[in-house]
Protein backbone atom coordinates (compact mmCIF):
# COMPACT_ATOMS: atom_id res chain seq x y z
CA UNK A 1 0.00 0.00 0.00
CA UNK A 2 1.29 3.32 -0.65
CA UNK A 3 1.16 6.11 1.94
CA UNK A 4 0.95 9.65 1.70
CA UNK A 5 2.70 12.06 4.13
CA UNK A 6 -0.21 12.28 6.20
CA UNK A 7 -0.35 8.37 6.33
CA UNK A 8 3.12 8.39 8.12
CA UNK A 9 2.81 6.26 11.82
CA UNK A 10 3.51 9.12 14.33
CA UNK A 11 5.92 7.84 16.40
CA UNK A 12 5.17 7.29 20.37
CA UNK A 13 6.02 10.60 22.12
CA UNK A 14 6.01 9.34 25.59
CA UNK A 15 7.81 6.44 25.16
CA UNK A 16 10.25 7.93 23.57
CA UNK A 17 10.30 11.05 26.46
CA UNK A 18 11.19 7.91 28.98
CA UNK A 19 13.78 6.83 26.83
CA UNK A 20 15.12 10.38 26.33
CA UNK A 21 15.07 10.59 30.33
CA UNK A 22 17.18 7.36 30.83
CA UNK A 23 19.77 8.25 28.86
CA UNK A 24 20.35 11.70 30.71
CA UNK A 25 19.96 9.91 33.85
CA UNK A 26 22.71 7.14 32.53
CA UNK A 27 25.29 10.35 31.61
CA UNK A 28 24.52 12.35 34.45
CA UNK A 29 25.63 8.87 36.39
CA UNK A 30 28.80 8.68 34.53
CA UNK A 31 30.31 11.92 35.84
CA UNK A 32 28.74 11.51 39.46
CA UNK A 33 30.85 9.08 39.69
CA UNK A 34 33.86 10.73 38.36
CA UNK A 35 34.43 8.18 35.84
CA UNK A 36 36.68 9.51 32.67
CA UNK A 37 34.45 9.05 29.04
CA UNK A 38 34.13 5.58 27.11
CA UNK A 39 36.91 5.09 24.83
CA UNK A 40 36.26 6.24 21.38
CA UNK A 41 34.80 2.72 19.34
CA UNK A 42 37.05 1.81 16.23
CA UNK A 43 35.81 2.67 13.35
CA UNK A 44 34.29 -0.19 11.17
CA UNK A 45 36.51 -2.04 9.22
CA UNK A 46 36.23 -1.83 5.51
CA UNK A 47 35.01 -5.23 4.18
CA UNK A 48 37.42 -6.01 0.80
CA UNK A 49 34.61 -7.15 -2.21
CA UNK A 50 34.33 -10.62 -2.03
CA UNK A 51 35.71 -11.99 -5.06
CA UNK A 52 36.95 -15.32 -6.33
CA UNK A 53 39.69 -16.66 -9.08
CA UNK A 54 38.78 -19.14 -11.75
CA UNK A 55 41.83 -20.58 -14.04
CA UNK A 56 41.30 -21.37 -17.50
CA UNK A 57 43.40 -22.92 -20.41
CA UNK A 58 43.52 -20.89 -23.14
CA UNK A 59 43.27 -17.30 -24.37
CA UNK A 60 40.15 -15.03 -24.76
CA UNK A 61 39.62 -14.49 -28.87
CA UNK A 62 36.26 -14.44 -29.11
CA UNK A 63 32.80 -13.13 -26.75
CA UNK A 64 30.90 -14.74 -29.12
CA UNK A 65 31.44 -18.62 -28.70
CA UNK A 66 28.86 -19.70 -30.65
CA UNK A 67 30.68 -18.75 -34.49
CA UNK A 68 32.85 -21.11 -36.24
CA UNK A 69 35.67 -18.51 -35.25
CA UNK A 70 35.06 -18.07 -31.43
CA UNK A 71 34.34 -21.96 -30.26
CA UNK A 72 37.19 -22.94 -28.11
CA UNK A 73 37.43 -23.84 -24.56
CA UNK A 74 38.19 -20.17 -23.32
CA UNK A 75 36.08 -18.82 -24.92
CA UNK A 76 32.85 -20.96 -23.76
CA UNK A 77 34.42 -20.34 -20.19
CA UNK A 78 33.76 -16.80 -20.56
CA UNK A 79 30.57 -17.10 -22.44
CA UNK A 80 29.27 -19.83 -19.46
CA UNK A 81 29.55 -16.79 -17.06
CA UNK A 82 28.26 -13.91 -19.53
CA UNK A 83 25.61 -15.22 -21.71
CA UNK A 84 22.01 -15.64 -19.72
CA UNK A 85 19.96 -18.15 -22.14
CA UNK A 86 16.47 -20.03 -21.64
CA UNK A 87 18.23 -22.87 -19.79
CA UNK A 88 21.52 -24.53 -19.41
CA UNK A 89 22.68 -27.75 -18.25
CA UNK A 90 24.00 -29.14 -14.55
CA UNK A 91 26.75 -30.60 -13.64
CA UNK A 92 25.09 -34.31 -15.10
CA UNK A 93 24.80 -32.10 -18.53
CA UNK A 94 20.54 -32.20 -18.12
CA UNK A 95 18.43 -29.47 -18.97
CA UNK A 96 18.05 -26.69 -16.09
CA UNK A 97 15.49 -24.37 -17.34
CA UNK A 98 16.11 -20.96 -16.16
CA UNK A 99 12.68 -19.61 -14.57
CA UNK A 100 14.42 -16.49 -13.34
CA UNK A 101 14.71 -15.32 -17.38
CA UNK A 102 11.32 -16.48 -19.01
CA UNK A 103 10.07 -20.28 -19.78
CA UNK A 104 9.82 -22.97 -22.61
CA UNK A 105 6.92 -24.74 -22.77
CA UNK A 106 6.00 -27.58 -25.63
CA UNK A 107 2.17 -26.79 -26.49
CA UNK A 108 1.78 -29.37 -28.77
CA UNK A 109 3.44 -32.60 -29.88
CA UNK A 110 2.31 -33.06 -33.00
CA UNK A 111 2.86 -30.61 -34.82
CA UNK A 112 5.25 -29.79 -32.15
CA UNK A 113 4.82 -26.14 -31.24
CA UNK A 114 7.08 -24.41 -28.68
CA UNK A 115 6.56 -21.32 -26.92
CA UNK A 116 9.40 -19.06 -25.01
CA UNK A 117 8.21 -16.25 -23.01
CA UNK A 118 10.42 -13.47 -21.68
CA UNK A 119 9.94 -12.12 -18.03
CA UNK A 120 9.63 -8.17 -17.92
CA UNK A 121 12.09 -5.84 -16.59
CA UNK A 122 15.52 -8.37 -17.53
CA UNK A 123 17.67 -5.96 -19.39
CA UNK A 124 21.48 -6.11 -20.76
CA UNK A 125 23.88 -5.21 -18.84
CA UNK A 126 23.75 -2.20 -20.75
CA UNK A 127 20.63 -1.79 -19.78
CA UNK A 128 19.00 -2.21 -22.54
CA UNK A 129 14.99 -4.41 -22.78
CA UNK A 130 16.20 -8.67 -23.17
CA UNK A 131 13.03 -8.86 -26.01
CA UNK A 132 11.24 -11.21 -28.25
CA UNK A 133 14.07 -9.67 -30.89
CA UNK A 134 16.50 -10.91 -29.36
CA UNK A 135 15.13 -14.54 -29.53
CA UNK A 136 13.84 -13.81 -33.18
CA UNK A 137 17.51 -13.14 -33.80
CA UNK A 138 18.66 -16.13 -32.30
CA UNK A 139 16.63 -18.03 -33.75
CA UNK A 140 17.65 -16.71 -37.27
CA UNK A 141 21.27 -17.33 -36.46
CA UNK A 142 21.01 -20.84 -35.29
CA UNK A 143 17.99 -22.41 -37.65
CA UNK A 144 19.91 -21.36 -40.97
CA UNK A 145 16.69 -20.67 -42.43
CA UNK A 146 17.89 -18.08 -45.12
CA UNK A 147 21.41 -20.59 -45.97
CA UNK A 148 20.68 -21.43 -49.76
CA UNK A 149 24.85 -22.53 -50.01
CA UNK A 150 26.09 -25.46 -51.62
CA UNK A 151 29.17 -27.13 -50.87
CA UNK A 152 31.36 -29.71 -52.59
CA UNK A 153 33.01 -32.26 -51.24
CA UNK A 154 35.27 -30.71 -49.28
CA UNK A 155 32.69 -28.59 -47.43
CA UNK A 156 33.77 -25.37 -49.27
CA UNK A 157 30.79 -23.55 -50.53
CA UNK A 158 30.04 -24.05 -54.24
CA UNK A 159 27.45 -21.40 -54.33
CA UNK A 160 24.69 -20.07 -53.06
CA UNK A 161 25.32 -18.03 -49.51
CA UNK A 162 25.78 -19.36 -45.87
CA UNK A 163 25.22 -16.50 -43.66
CA UNK A 164 25.69 -17.33 -40.19
CA UNK A 165 28.96 -19.47 -39.62
CA UNK A 166 27.80 -21.56 -36.63
CA UNK A 167 30.49 -23.87 -35.30
CA UNK A 168 27.50 -26.25 -35.03
CA UNK A 169 25.84 -27.06 -37.82
CA UNK A 170 22.03 -27.00 -38.25
CA UNK A 171 20.16 -29.71 -37.48
CA UNK A 172 18.13 -31.30 -40.24
CA UNK A 173 15.56 -32.46 -37.56
CA UNK A 174 15.11 -29.43 -35.83
CA UNK A 175 13.17 -27.43 -39.08
CA UNK A 176 10.58 -24.97 -38.32
CA UNK A 177 8.65 -22.39 -40.10
CA UNK A 178 9.31 -18.55 -39.51
CA UNK A 179 8.42 -17.46 -35.46
CA UNK A 180 5.10 -16.18 -34.95
CA UNK A 181 5.33 -13.33 -32.22
CA UNK A 182 2.82 -12.32 -29.53
CA UNK A 183 4.30 -8.96 -28.43
CA UNK A 184 1.28 -8.46 -25.58
CA UNK A 185 1.94 -11.44 -23.94
CA UNK A 186 5.88 -11.99 -24.57
CA UNK A 187 6.00 -15.17 -26.32
CA UNK A 188 7.70 -16.15 -29.66
CA UNK A 189 6.35 -19.73 -31.16
CA UNK A 190 8.28 -22.26 -32.99
CA UNK A 191 6.27 -24.85 -34.79
CA UNK A 192 7.89 -27.46 -35.89
CA UNK A 193 8.49 -29.35 -39.55
CA UNK A 194 8.00 -32.64 -37.41
CA UNK A 195 8.47 -33.51 -33.89
CA UNK A 196 11.81 -33.42 -32.78
CA UNK A 197 13.52 -35.32 -29.30
CA UNK A 198 15.77 -32.39 -28.18
CA UNK A 199 13.43 -29.40 -28.50
CA UNK A 200 14.16 -28.62 -24.96
CA UNK A 201 18.18 -27.52 -25.56
CA UNK A 202 16.82 -25.15 -28.19
CA UNK A 203 17.72 -21.76 -26.64
CA UNK A 204 17.60 -19.11 -29.26
CA UNK A 205 18.92 -16.32 -26.79
CA UNK A 206 22.11 -14.84 -28.55
CA UNK A 207 24.23 -11.94 -29.56
CA UNK A 208 22.23 -8.67 -28.60
CA UNK A 209 20.03 -7.51 -31.47
CA UNK A 210 20.49 -4.12 -30.92
CA UNK A 211 24.50 -4.58 -30.50
CA UNK A 212 24.47 -6.63 -33.90
CA UNK A 213 22.52 -3.97 -35.65
CA UNK A 214 24.40 -1.13 -34.43
CA UNK A 215 28.08 -3.02 -36.12
CA UNK A 216 25.91 -3.60 -38.86
CA UNK A 217 24.80 -0.04 -39.55
CA UNK A 218 21.41 -1.07 -39.53
CA UNK A 219 18.24 -0.32 -37.38
CA UNK A 220 16.80 -2.82 -35.29
CA UNK A 221 13.59 -2.14 -37.01
CA UNK A 222 15.05 -3.51 -40.91
CA UNK A 223 17.36 -6.06 -39.25
CA UNK A 224 13.64 -7.29 -37.42
CA UNK A 225 11.94 -6.82 -40.55
CA UNK A 226 14.68 -8.98 -42.65
CA UNK A 227 13.93 -12.05 -40.66
CA UNK A 228 10.32 -11.96 -40.68
CA UNK A 229 10.19 -11.30 -44.48
CA UNK A 230 13.28 -12.91 -46.12
CA UNK A 231 12.01 -15.82 -48.18
CA UNK A 232 13.51 -19.15 -46.61
CA UNK A 233 16.56 -20.33 -48.80
CA UNK A 234 16.57 -22.91 -50.98
CA UNK A 235 19.78 -24.33 -52.48
CA UNK A 236 18.27 -25.56 -55.65
CA UNK A 237 17.70 -21.75 -56.32
CA UNK A 238 20.35 -19.36 -54.88
CA UNK A 239 18.77 -15.74 -54.59
CA UNK A 240 21.11 -12.23 -53.99
CA UNK A 241 22.03 -12.08 -50.51
CA UNK A 242 19.62 -9.69 -48.56
CA UNK A 243 22.01 -7.08 -46.99
CA UNK A 244 20.28 -6.20 -44.22
CA UNK A 245 20.91 -10.12 -42.92
CA UNK A 246 24.26 -10.30 -45.09
CA UNK A 247 25.37 -7.18 -42.74
CA UNK A 248 24.21 -8.74 -39.35
CA UNK A 249 26.18 -12.17 -40.28
CA UNK A 250 29.45 -10.35 -41.10
CA UNK A 251 29.01 -8.70 -37.37
CA UNK A 252 28.11 -12.29 -35.95
CA UNK A 253 30.90 -13.80 -37.59
CA UNK A 254 33.88 -12.09 -36.46
CA UNK A 255 32.78 -8.31 -34.59
CA UNK A 256 32.39 -9.71 -31.68
CA UNK A 257 36.62 -11.27 -32.38
CA UNK A 258 39.44 -10.44 -29.75
CA UNK A 259 42.07 -8.69 -32.15
CA UNK A 260 45.69 -10.62 -31.17
CA UNK A 261 47.61 -7.70 -29.09
CA UNK A 262 44.69 -5.72 -28.62
CA UNK A 263 42.51 -4.73 -25.81
CA UNK A 264 38.89 -4.33 -26.28
CA UNK A 265 36.57 -1.84 -24.39
CA UNK A 266 34.47 -3.83 -21.32
CA UNK A 267 31.80 -1.30 -21.44
CA UNK A 268 31.58 -2.93 -25.34
CA UNK A 269 30.89 -6.26 -24.19
CA UNK A 270 27.26 -6.74 -23.65
CA UNK A 271 25.55 -9.39 -21.50
CA UNK A 272 22.87 -10.94 -20.63
CA UNK A 273 23.97 -12.37 -17.32
CA UNK A 274 24.43 -11.59 -13.36
CA UNK A 275 28.26 -10.40 -14.47
CA UNK A 276 29.68 -7.17 -16.35
CA UNK A 277 33.25 -6.50 -18.13
CA UNK A 278 34.68 -4.23 -15.69
CA UNK A 279 38.15 -4.67 -16.56
CA UNK A 280 40.71 -6.92 -19.61
CA UNK A 281 44.30 -7.35 -19.53
CA UNK A 282 46.60 -9.83 -21.56
CA UNK A 283 45.64 -12.27 -19.23
CA UNK A 284 43.24 -11.76 -16.99
CA UNK A 285 38.82 -10.86 -17.28
CA UNK A 286 37.68 -8.95 -14.48
CA UNK A 287 33.70 -9.43 -13.99
CA UNK A 288 31.80 -6.77 -11.80
CA UNK A 289 28.30 -8.16 -10.41
CA UNK A 290 25.44 -5.61 -12.17
CA UNK A 291 22.94 -4.48 -9.97
CA UNK A 292 20.57 -4.39 -12.98
CA UNK A 293 20.60 -7.83 -13.13
CA UNK A 294 16.40 -9.44 -12.33
CA UNK A 295 17.24 -13.00 -13.13
CA UNK A 296 17.42 -16.04 -10.78
CA UNK A 297 21.45 -16.34 -10.99
CA UNK A 298 22.14 -13.41 -8.46
CA UNK A 299 26.28 -14.33 -7.48
CA UNK A 300 26.71 -14.66 -4.14
CA UNK A 301 30.59 -12.86 -4.68
CA UNK A 302 30.77 -9.51 -6.13
CA UNK A 303 32.95 -9.69 -8.21
CA UNK A 304 34.74 -12.70 -10.29
CA UNK A 305 38.26 -12.88 -12.02
CA UNK A 306 39.12 -15.09 -14.73
CA UNK A 307 42.89 -15.43 -14.73
CA UNK A 308 44.22 -17.24 -18.86
CA UNK A 309 46.48 -19.65 -18.68
CA UNK A 310 48.91 -21.11 -22.03
CA UNK A 311 48.12 -24.31 -21.25
CA UNK A 312 47.10 -27.31 -18.56
CA UNK A 313 50.60 -27.28 -16.44
CA UNK A 314 50.86 -23.50 -16.18
CA UNK A 315 46.98 -23.71 -14.83
CA UNK A 316 47.97 -26.63 -12.79
CA UNK A 317 51.12 -24.60 -10.98
CA UNK A 318 48.83 -21.67 -10.33
CA UNK A 319 46.07 -23.61 -8.74
CA UNK A 320 48.86 -25.66 -6.38
CA UNK A 321 50.47 -22.03 -5.97
CA UNK A 322 46.88 -20.08 -4.43
CA UNK A 323 46.79 -17.62 -7.53
CA UNK A 324 43.91 -19.77 -8.86
CA UNK A 325 40.54 -20.61 -6.86
CA UNK A 326 38.90 -22.96 -8.99
CA UNK A 327 39.71 -24.58 -11.78
CA UNK A 328 38.01 -27.74 -14.28
CA UNK A 329 41.76 -29.62 -14.25
CA UNK A 330 40.76 -32.12 -16.51
CA UNK A 331 41.62 -35.74 -16.70
CA UNK A 332 44.18 -36.23 -13.47
CA UNK A 333 46.32 -38.77 -12.59
CA UNK A 334 46.82 -40.70 -9.33
CA UNK A 335 50.44 -38.34 -8.60
CA UNK A 336 49.00 -35.02 -9.76
CA UNK A 337 45.59 -35.79 -7.40
CA UNK A 338 48.23 -36.60 -4.61
CA UNK A 339 49.98 -33.11 -5.57
CA UNK A 340 46.50 -31.42 -5.30
CA UNK A 341 44.71 -32.87 -1.91
CA UNK A 342 48.40 -32.85 -0.47
CA UNK A 343 47.92 -28.68 -1.31
CA UNK A 344 45.29 -28.78 1.03
CA UNK A 345 43.35 -28.76 -2.16
CA UNK A 346 39.35 -29.48 -2.33
CA UNK A 347 39.19 -32.07 -5.27
CA UNK A 348 36.19 -34.25 -6.83
CA UNK A 349 36.58 -36.11 -9.47
CA UNK A 350 34.24 -37.82 -11.91
CA UNK A 351 33.24 -39.06 -15.25
CA UNK A 352 32.99 -37.13 -18.49
CA UNK A 353 31.46 -37.50 -21.58
CA UNK A 354 34.67 -39.09 -23.15
CA UNK A 355 34.07 -42.78 -23.55
CA UNK A 356 36.61 -45.47 -25.05
CA UNK A 357 34.86 -48.09 -27.08
CA UNK A 358 36.54 -51.43 -28.95
CA UNK A 359 34.10 -51.19 -32.24
CA UNK A 360 34.58 -53.85 -34.80
CA UNK A 361 34.70 -52.90 -38.74
CA UNK A 362 31.38 -54.35 -40.86
CA UNK A 363 34.06 -56.91 -42.35
CA UNK A 364 34.79 -58.91 -39.07
CA UNK A 365 32.99 -61.87 -39.22
CA UNK A 366 30.40 -62.28 -36.07
CA UNK A 367 31.78 -64.80 -34.17
CA UNK A 368 35.11 -62.80 -33.83
CA UNK A 369 33.16 -59.75 -32.91
CA UNK A 370 31.46 -62.31 -30.13
CA UNK A 371 34.63 -63.76 -28.69
CA UNK A 372 36.19 -61.31 -28.40
CA UNK A 373 33.14 -59.33 -26.18
CA UNK A 374 32.72 -62.40 -24.08
CA UNK A 375 36.89 -62.26 -23.85
CA UNK A 376 37.11 -58.77 -21.84
CA UNK A 377 37.18 -58.73 -18.10
CA UNK A 378 35.93 -55.25 -18.57
CA UNK A 379 35.97 -54.60 -14.50
CA UNK A 380 39.59 -55.60 -14.08
CA UNK A 381 40.01 -53.37 -16.73
CA UNK A 382 38.74 -50.11 -15.34
CA UNK A 383 40.04 -51.10 -11.78
CA UNK A 384 43.73 -51.38 -13.58
CA UNK A 385 42.71 -48.02 -15.63
CA UNK A 386 40.67 -45.56 -13.55
CA UNK A 387 40.77 -47.42 -9.71
CA UNK A 388 43.61 -44.79 -8.48
CA UNK A 389 41.87 -41.70 -9.28
CA UNK A 390 38.24 -42.81 -9.23
CA UNK A 391 37.56 -46.09 -7.19
CA UNK A 392 33.81 -46.51 -7.69
CA UNK A 393 34.15 -46.79 -11.61
CA UNK A 394 32.26 -48.81 -13.09
CA UNK A 395 32.65 -50.49 -16.58
CA UNK A 396 30.70 -48.48 -19.47
CA UNK A 397 27.54 -50.21 -20.21
CA UNK A 398 25.81 -48.32 -22.79
CA UNK A 399 27.13 -46.79 -26.30
CA UNK A 400 24.85 -43.72 -26.48
CA UNK A 401 25.57 -42.18 -22.90
CA UNK A 402 28.30 -42.32 -19.66
CA UNK A 403 27.78 -41.71 -15.84
CA UNK A 404 28.43 -38.50 -16.54
CA UNK A 405 24.79 -38.24 -17.15
CA UNK A 406 23.82 -38.87 -13.73
CA UNK A 407 20.36 -40.70 -13.47
CA UNK A 408 19.59 -40.95 -16.90
CA UNK A 409 22.59 -42.88 -17.28
CA UNK A 410 21.36 -45.46 -14.39
CA UNK A 411 17.65 -45.83 -16.24
CA UNK A 412 19.47 -46.26 -19.98
CA UNK A 413 21.26 -49.14 -18.62
CA UNK A 414 18.65 -50.78 -16.94
CA UNK A 415 17.44 -53.21 -19.38
CA UNK A 416 19.22 -52.05 -22.61
CA UNK A 417 20.92 -55.29 -23.28
CA UNK A 418 24.17 -54.92 -21.71
CA UNK A 419 26.89 -58.03 -21.14
CA UNK A 420 27.99 -58.80 -17.56
CA UNK A 421 31.36 -57.25 -17.02
CA UNK A 422 33.41 -59.99 -16.67
CA UNK A 423 35.12 -62.28 -18.71
CA UNK A 424 34.05 -65.70 -20.26
CA UNK A 425 37.09 -67.93 -21.64
CA UNK A 426 35.03 -71.01 -22.53
CA UNK A 427 32.36 -68.63 -24.20
CA UNK A 428 34.62 -66.97 -26.42
CA UNK A 429 36.66 -70.02 -27.27
CA UNK A 430 32.80 -71.84 -28.12
CA UNK A 431 32.03 -68.71 -30.50
CA UNK A 432 35.39 -69.50 -32.45
CA UNK A 433 35.12 -73.25 -32.21
CA UNK A 434 38.10 -73.95 -30.65
CA UNK A 435 39.67 -72.09 -33.56
CA UNK A 436 42.80 -69.68 -33.32
CA UNK A 437 41.36 -66.09 -34.62
CA UNK A 438 44.01 -62.65 -35.00
CA UNK A 439 41.70 -59.38 -34.56
CA UNK A 440 43.88 -56.10 -35.88
CA UNK A 441 43.03 -53.66 -33.91
CA UNK A 442 44.07 -49.32 -34.53
CA UNK A 443 44.71 -46.95 -31.70
CA UNK A 444 46.27 -44.08 -30.55
CA UNK A 445 49.84 -44.82 -29.55
CA UNK A 446 50.08 -41.71 -27.84
CA UNK A 447 47.55 -41.97 -25.70
CA UNK A 448 48.10 -43.15 -22.47
CA UNK A 449 44.72 -44.28 -21.92
CA UNK A 450 44.27 -46.61 -24.54
CA UNK A 451 47.93 -47.47 -24.92
CA UNK A 452 47.40 -49.12 -21.33
CA UNK A 453 44.01 -50.71 -22.66
CA UNK A 454 45.42 -52.07 -25.97
CA UNK A 455 48.12 -53.77 -23.55
CA UNK A 456 45.48 -55.48 -21.22
CA UNK A 457 43.32 -56.32 -24.29
CA UNK A 458 46.22 -58.19 -25.91
CA UNK A 459 46.57 -60.17 -22.50
CA UNK A 460 42.46 -61.02 -22.47
CA UNK A 461 41.94 -61.84 -25.52
CA UNK A 462 44.54 -64.39 -25.51
CA UNK A 463 42.94 -66.45 -23.09
CA UNK A 464 40.67 -67.12 -25.57
CA UNK A 465 42.72 -68.11 -28.34
CA UNK A 466 42.56 -64.50 -29.88
CA UNK A 467 46.07 -62.59 -30.97
CA UNK A 468 45.17 -59.25 -30.85
CA UNK A 469 47.54 -56.86 -32.77
CA UNK A 470 48.07 -53.24 -33.37
CA UNK A 471 46.85 -52.87 -37.14
CA UNK A 472 49.68 -51.35 -39.47
CA UNK A 473 49.23 -48.48 -41.54
CA UNK A 474 48.62 -51.00 -44.52
CA UNK A 475 46.39 -52.72 -42.76
CA UNK A 476 42.40 -53.03 -42.69
CA UNK A 477 41.82 -52.72 -39.19
CA UNK A 478 39.28 -55.34 -37.73
CA UNK A 479 38.19 -52.89 -34.57
CA UNK A 480 39.18 -49.55 -33.73
CA UNK A 481 39.68 -48.28 -30.24
CA UNK A 482 38.02 -45.08 -29.99
CA UNK A 483 36.91 -41.66 -28.25
CA UNK A 484 33.70 -40.65 -28.63
CA UNK A 485 32.27 -37.15 -28.06
CA UNK A 486 29.82 -35.76 -26.22
CA UNK A 487 26.71 -37.54 -24.84
CA UNK A 488 24.56 -34.22 -23.56
CA UNK A 489 21.73 -35.85 -25.13
CA UNK A 490 20.66 -39.20 -26.18
CA UNK A 491 19.23 -37.93 -29.43
CA UNK A 492 22.55 -36.54 -30.40
CA UNK A 493 24.52 -39.56 -29.10
CA UNK A 494 22.70 -41.78 -30.99
CA UNK A 495 22.77 -39.51 -34.46
CA UNK A 496 26.70 -39.49 -33.84
CA UNK A 497 27.01 -42.90 -32.93
CA UNK A 498 25.35 -43.93 -36.47
CA UNK A 499 27.29 -41.34 -38.19
CA UNK A 500 30.49 -42.55 -36.67
CA UNK A 501 29.42 -46.09 -38.41
CA UNK A 502 28.30 -47.87 -35.30
CA UNK A 503 25.12 -49.86 -36.32
CA UNK A 504 22.86 -52.90 -35.98
CA UNK A 505 20.28 -54.80 -37.69
CA UNK A 506 17.45 -51.84 -37.18
CA UNK A 507 19.86 -49.41 -35.37
CA UNK A 508 18.96 -46.44 -38.35
CA UNK A 509 14.95 -46.98 -37.86
CA UNK A 510 15.24 -46.74 -34.21
CA UNK A 511 16.88 -43.47 -34.55
CA UNK A 512 14.28 -42.42 -36.70
CA UNK A 513 12.17 -43.06 -33.98
CA UNK A 514 13.30 -41.78 -31.38
CA UNK A 515 13.90 -38.56 -33.31
CA UNK A 516 10.19 -37.49 -33.68
CA UNK A 517 9.30 -38.28 -29.79
CA UNK A 518 9.17 -35.31 -27.48
CA UNK A 519 8.46 -36.85 -24.27
CA UNK A 520 11.94 -37.71 -22.47
CA UNK A 521 10.34 -40.89 -21.41
CA UNK A 522 9.70 -42.26 -24.51
CA UNK A 523 13.02 -40.90 -25.76
CA UNK A 524 14.57 -43.34 -23.05
CA UNK A 525 12.66 -46.15 -24.11
CA UNK A 526 14.00 -45.69 -27.37
CA UNK A 527 17.46 -45.51 -26.76
CA UNK A 528 17.56 -48.40 -24.92
CA UNK A 529 16.01 -50.48 -27.74
CA UNK A 530 19.23 -48.29 -29.86
CA UNK A 531 21.82 -49.51 -27.45
CA UNK A 532 19.91 -53.47 -27.08
CA UNK A 533 20.45 -53.37 -31.03
CA UNK A 534 23.87 -52.36 -31.12
CA UNK A 535 24.66 -55.09 -28.36
CA UNK A 536 22.91 -57.75 -29.78
CA UNK A 537 24.51 -57.60 -33.25
CA UNK A 538 28.35 -56.57 -31.49
CA UNK A 539 28.60 -53.55 -32.60
CA UNK A 540 31.74 -53.45 -30.56
CA UNK A 541 32.91 -52.87 -26.92
CA UNK A 542 31.81 -49.89 -24.73
CA UNK A 543 34.77 -50.10 -22.10
CA UNK A 544 35.72 -46.49 -20.00
CA UNK A 545 35.01 -42.69 -19.46
CA UNK A 546 38.19 -40.42 -19.40
CA UNK A 547 37.97 -38.75 -15.92
CA UNK A 548 37.69 -34.97 -14.80
CA UNK A 549 38.82 -33.11 -11.70
CA UNK A 550 37.45 -29.59 -10.54
CA UNK A 551 39.61 -28.10 -8.00
CA UNK A 552 38.78 -25.81 -5.22
CA UNK A 553 41.14 -23.91 -2.88
CA UNK A 554 40.43 -24.31 0.74
CA UNK A 555 37.27 -23.08 2.43
CA UNK A 556 35.46 -22.38 -1.22
CA UNK A 557 32.05 -22.76 -1.48
CA UNK A 558 29.83 -24.06 -3.54
CA UNK A 559 31.72 -25.53 -6.32
CA UNK A 560 30.23 -28.62 -7.92
CA UNK A 561 31.91 -31.20 -10.59
CA UNK A 562 31.04 -31.25 -13.69
CA UNK A 563 30.94 -34.04 -15.96
CA UNK A 564 31.36 -31.97 -19.35
CA UNK A 565 35.47 -31.45 -20.45
CA UNK A 566 36.99 -28.47 -19.32
CA UNK A 567 33.77 -26.38 -18.67
CA UNK A 568 33.24 -23.72 -16.00
CA UNK A 569 31.62 -25.55 -12.74
CA UNK A 570 27.87 -25.15 -12.34
CA UNK A 571 25.99 -22.65 -10.35
CA UNK A 572 28.71 -20.29 -10.13
CA UNK A 573 26.17 -18.08 -8.40
CA UNK A 574 26.27 -20.35 -5.17
CA UNK A 575 30.38 -20.08 -5.10
CA UNK A 576 31.53 -18.54 -1.86
CA UNK A 577 34.83 -17.18 -0.65
CA UNK A 578 36.46 -18.64 2.12
CA UNK A 579 35.45 -17.23 6.00
CA UNK A 580 37.86 -15.46 7.68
Amino acid sequence: MHHGLNDVPRPNRRRRGVGGLLAMAAAAAVVLAGCSAPETSPAPREEEPTTLTLGVVGSLTSFNAASATGDTDANRAVAALLDEKLGSLDGNLQVVPNDGLGRITRVQGDPLKVSYELFSDRVWSDGTEVSLDDLLFGWAVSSHYFDDATYDASGQLVSGTRYFDTAAPADPNAATTRPSLDRANDTLTLTYAQPFADWNRQWLLDRPIHVVAQRAGVSVKDLVTAIMTTPAGDPAAPREPNPVLAAAAKVWNTGFDVAPGTTPDPAGVVSSGPWKVSAITDDTLELARRDSYQGGHFPGLESLKVRFFADRSAQLSAVEAGVVDVANVGDIDATELKTLTDAGLQVSTGPTTQTLQLRFADGTASALRQATTLSLDRSALVKDVLGDVRPDAQPLQSFLSSPATGQLYNDLVSGNGAPGTGSDVDGARSALDDRAAVLRVAYDSTDEVSSTVFARLVTMAAKAGIAVRAATVDDVPDATLAWVGEDESLYRSARDRIAEGVDGENTEELFDELTVHTDPVDVLSEAKEIDRSLFTAYAGVPLLERTGAVVAAAGVGGVTYTSEPNGVPPSFWIWSPPQS
